[in-house]
């Protein structure tokens, strides 16, 4: 798993989704390196609050096929 804080907010899942397929590119040699079937890229906002702070977060789940190629599940 790949856990990153973003600017943006996981409700706009279009502009969330660009931003992951960037960084996917990248993470994915690290997935085939590691030799797993799975992976998660998962997209944390910048946590809100004065005193408690808290934040959403949105995971992009990528299952390895038979053939090797990657799918976003």
């Amino acid at each position: 798993m790949l856990k990153y804080q973003t600017d943006l907010k996981v409700s706009d899942r279009d502009a969330l989704r660009k931003e992951v397929d960037e960084i996917w590119s990248s993470f994915q040699t690290d997935a085939n390196n590691a030799r797993v079937q799975s992976a998660i890229v998962s997209a944390n906002e910048v946590p809100q609050g004065a005193i408690i702070k808290s934040g959403q977060a949105f995971n992009f789940v990528y299952k390895k096929n038979a053939d090797g190629t990657w799918q976003l599940q």
